[in-house]
């Protein structure tokens, strides 16, 4: 396999890994971890479970917009992102794409089933803290980062025109 059909591999094949790992984690937090006594791992990293009603840092998580409504979001959000990722002339934005798409599908499958996301990673160092998170929105942070590098750092000029 060359080009375009190995990028595609390497997509698919990121976004099941991305997938397993996450539900993984996720499924091991909701057996192992507690929202009332957290888990010091590190000075700066505890492991404590929390439930995401909204988006990106418990944004609109007050429960008045239904978990229904942020699935549909994601899906078309992530629809696109996966025919970004198939056309993609690059690993680094094919990467990119399925880093967002495996991510994002995770946190749908966390809200399909319980109407919320699963969160249990905790950074902080003294009083200031990060808000809780899991793998998929690592996952989803990373492949923002690889896309942003691609657009930057463009490549060879295409010998199409």
């Amino acid at each position: 396999m060359t080009g375009q059909p190995r990028l595609r591999l390497l997509g698919f094949a990121v976004i099941a890994g991305v997938l397993a790992f996450d539900q993984a984690t996720k499924q091991y937090a909701l057996e192992a971890f507690s929202p009332i006594e957290p888990i010091a791992v590190l000075p700066f990293l505890d492991l404590t479970l929390t439930w995401n009603r909204g988006v990106s840092f418990g944004l609109f998580g007050s429960g008045a917009l239904p978990a229904v409504l942020f699935i549909g979001v994601a899906l078309i959000i992530s629809a696109f992102l996966l025919w970004q990722m198939l056309k993609a002339p690059a690993w680094v934005a094919t990467l990119g794409y399925a880093l967002i798409v495996g991510g994002a599908v995770g946190n749908v499958i966390d809200r399909a089933i319980y109407g919320a996301v699963i969160d249990f990673l905790l950074l902080h160092w003294r009083s200031w803290s990060w808000p809780v998170f899991n793998v998929a929105d690592m996952s989803i942070t990373f492949g923002v980062v690889l896309i942003l590098i691609d657009s930057l750092w463009p490549g060879p000029p295409s010998t199409t025109q």
